[in-house]
């Protein structure tokens, strides 16, 4: 799948519906109408919320993953960034590693620690 923005909203669709709002595997915020923006922010109880999105490779295409829809997730922008491109990241104290899915060639992300 091209990473466009049109695929990038399908694949939003396909994950949480029509909910403006959403969490990625880490737990940050995602605002659908935040597809690319960095800088796309809400405010709640009184704390700037970044809810920028864009799409996550689950097994980084730096090391072979691919454009598959399985290998895609909605991921705030900022965890995305903190993931980069490895298979072991760590993220506010949380370790997550990439692991394949026992029976497939599909990976998913599991929080270890």
């Amino acid at each position: 799948m091209k990473i466009t923005k049109t695929n990038a909203l399908r694949l939003w669709t396909q994950h949480f519906g029509n909910k403006q709002f959403a969490k990625d595997f880490h737990g940050n915020l995602m605002c659908k109408s935040a597809y690319g923006n960095s800088k796309f922010c809400v405010v709640r109880k009184g704390k700037k919320i970044f809810c920028g999105w864009n799409i996550h490779h689950i097994f980084p295409s730096s090391i072979g993953g691919k454009n598959d829809e399985a290998n895609l997730l909605c991921t705030n922008m900022i965890t995305n960034s903190l993931a980069g491109n490895k298979v072991t990241f760590h993220i506010d104290g949380n370790i997550y590693q990439v692991h394949r899915i026992s029976g497939t060639s599909n990976h998913e992300i599991k929080r270890v620690k």
